[in-house]
């Protein structure tokens, strides 16, 4: 397997594609109405949707890069590369979608030179070629020369299968331009829609995470989740990994300023949400969780390896204790030493657990 199916995969499940209907401003409905906005997003989904496909079963005719994940590691140059290209054609249609003026025939007019610079701006060579490859998806480019971009001239683009694509590419990328949301033009985040060419009103809660997970219950306990921390008293900051965004929460502003010594981590991790927490003083826990469901009490059971930290002896950050007749350790070099996903019946118990058990390890 190479590296840039991997992280295509990943930019696949992180398309936002469960709402059946969603809230359009009133701004856009000048370019159609609610059900022909909605028909041009499902469409545009499903080009996307479509190119990611064809990704995986050819990424050297997609134009994208091949290492192989068994030769490269994880953290070298080319997965590096791997990655960022994986967002290549969100950015070919972010580009060709902000670069454009709309027209009522449902056309992109777009200056030569104007796309040119853009490009450049976001690192991508040869446009030509890629709009080659968009008109397997049902996307016309006239205005090529010799089928390339010539200076001073413009070229157009069209989707004669359905005209209402054209104009949410545009809404899209002209809002996530507009706004700096890159990520969620990337993901077709109908969230875009909601307000003026100028604002957004997302991000800056729960959202952040839950957007990205599929099952509602799993968004439902998301937002459950972030609405008791701030209940009691956490404030909180947002992280990106590679495999998706992550909100932390802390007790103390002080810590969040120095972005140290978060109790929780809620997270999307290749779109499956996973809540990350940290008891260090587990002593003061123990009768509490023996007393919580079994299906809460087997995640304390489970003991991890440590990280080189444990086999070099040098580790200050992981923890032992006995819970039954189970000895277990879990590291917490890294990140925090336990994780779950949580059913929505059982988030409270390990919020409950880390607040029991107090932030400080004992000497």
């Amino acid at each position: 397997m190479y590296w840039i199916e991997r992280w295509s995969q990943l930019r696949k499940k992180e398309l936002i594609s469960y709402p059946d209907d969603f809230p359009i401003h009133d701004v856009y409905l000048a370019m159609g109405t609610h059900e022909d906005l909605k028909s041009g997003w499902k469409e545009l989904l499903e080009v996307f949707t479509h190119c990611y496909e064809d990704i995986l079963q050819d990424p050297a005719g997609m134009l994208l890069p091949v290492y192989d994940m068994e030769e490269y590691g994880y953290f070298s140059k080319e997965a590096r590369t791997s990655r960022e290209k994986s967002w290549q054609y969100a950015k070919i249609f972010y580009v060709l979608g902000y670069s454009g003026e709309w027209t009522q025939n449902g056309e992109l007019k777009i200056r030569a030179d104007g796309l040119k610079e853009q490009c450049k701006a976001l690192k991508i060579t040869n446009i030509h070629a890629y709009l080659k490859i968009l008109g397997n998806y049902g996307f016309v480019t006239e205005g090529l020369s010799g089928g390339k971009i010539k200076d001073d001239t413009e070229i157009v683009i069209s989707y004669p299968d359905n005209r209402n694509v054209i104009a949410v590419l545009y809404i899209l990328a002209k809002k996530s331009k507009n706004t700096d949301r890159f990520q969620d033009f990337s993901r077709l985040n109908v969230r875009l829609f909601e307000n003026d060419w100028n604002t957004v009103t997302h991000g800056s809660g729960a959202d952040v995470v839950a957007d990205l997970l599929h099952s509602e219950q799993d968004r439902k306990t998301a937002w459950l989740i972030h609405e008791e921390l701030v209940r009691r008293n956490y404030v909180y900051n947002f992280q990106n990994w590679n495999e998706g965004p992550q909100i932390r929460y802390y007790r103390k502003e002080s810590d969040r300023n120095r972005n140290t010594n978060a109790d929780f981590w809620m997270t999307s991790m290749d779109t499956e949400l996973i809540l990350y927490f940290r008891i260090v003083n587990m002593d003061n826990v123990l009768a509490y969780i023996s007393t919580c469901p079994e299906r809460v009490i087997a995640h304390f059971t489970v003991s991890d390896n440590g990280c080189a930290n444990r086999i070099s002896g040098k580790c200050v950050s992981g923890i032992s204790y006995q819970l039954g007749n189970q000895v277990v350790w879990r590291c917490g070099c890294c990140n925090p030493n336990f994780q779950v996903t949580p059913d929505i019946e059982d988030y409270l118990y390990y919020i409950n657990a880390v607040e029991m058990a107090g932030g400080k390890k004992k000497k």
